[in-house]
């Protein structure tokens, strides 16, 4: 019976300390050194507004100076020490701005950032929110994207549940579309395969962002989906309108790896941005054909 109560105690303590482990992702930057050539070096930009520089690599060290959020950084040093916020695990880097020199924790730096293509002085950055475990026990990451210009936050949204990857995230332009400035796109990476699950939308219109869409993909032994967006600008696209394509396919039977007597169907529906949401045009019925399945591969 003791020996069942140690058993049990070590499960326990694994499955904790792997919980535990799962909450801290860490954020990691390369640091430049003396021997760094100076057309070489790198620098990051601050992902979040009115982050201190601090004398030391410490919550509790002093405050140098405020900076802004995009601010430009170059990195230099970091802490031996790790510091454990909102889940989200990093160092503390010693940064340059300018003449000003100090410490900067790594979860403030982003570590995605790029330009909007409608107006030149609107910069987009990314990075983790917050990370936990909920209380099923399944590990959720908020993930986080701010606009600002000149030094100003304009917007942020956070949204949750993936698991995105930082040069995944991509802006594609408005695509020919009317009331919107970007359109900015998430792969969502399938966690145990490591292939893209699906994508998520969000859309930058009159200064804010917008989470239009997650069109993920499903399949299992008897169903699949897969879904995509055809925007004005793609080769197949109408005007004024985002085309949504539903592919289905039911599998009767699968016998010896191979997919028989399989039916696929391709499910076409209109929609209209009006600035602020997606809508169905009525005038454009949703059209559904049945197409030839390949029962050979």
């Amino acid at each position: 019976m003791k020996n069942l109560k140690k058993s049990a105690l070590v499960l326990c303590l694994f499955a904790f300390a792997t919980m535990f482990g799962q909450t801290e992702p860490e954020v990691h930057f390369e640091t430049n050194s003396d021997s760094t050539l100076v057309d070489e070096i790198s620098y990051e930009y601050l992902l979040a507004h009115r982050v201190h520089l601090r004398e030391n690599p410490s919550l509790k060290s002093k405050r140098l100076t405020v900076l802004n959020i995009g601010s430009k950084l170059s990195l230099w040093d970091k802490s031996e020490n790790y510091e454990v916020l909102n889940g989200i695990k990093s160092h503390w880097y010693k940064a340059r701005i300018g003449k000003a020199e100090g410490w900067v924790w790594g979860g403030m730096i982003a570590q995605k950032t790029f330009g909007s293509e409608a107006n030149y002085d609107v910069k987009f950055v990314y990075g983790y929110e917050s990370i936990k475990v909920n209380e099923e026990g399944v590990l959720e990451k908020n993930h986080q994207l701010r606009a600002y210009k000149n030094g100003r936050q304009i917007d942020k949204i956070v949204f949750e549940g993936y698991e995105a990857i930082p040069l995944e995230i991509k802006n594609i332009g408005n695509k020919g579309l009317f009331n919107v400035e970007d359109i900015l796109t998430v792969q969502i990476p399938n966690a145990e395969k490591g292939n893209p699950l699906g994508q998520l939308f969000i859309f930058w219109n009159n200064q804010k962002f917008t989470n239009v869409a997650s069109l993920i993909d499903y399949a299992d032994s008897s169903y699949a989906k897969s879904e995509s967006f055809v925007f004005p600008s793609d080769m197949e696209g109408l005007k004024s309108t985002i085309v949504l394509e539903t592919t289905i396919t039911d599998y009767a039977k699968i016998i010896d790896s191979v997919l028989t007597n399989g039916a696929k169907k391709l499910v076409v529906s209109f929609y209209t941005w009006n600035g602020h949401s997606l809508s169905q045009k009525e005038a454009l019925p949703p059209i559904s054909k049945d197409l030839v399945i390949n029962t050979n591969e």
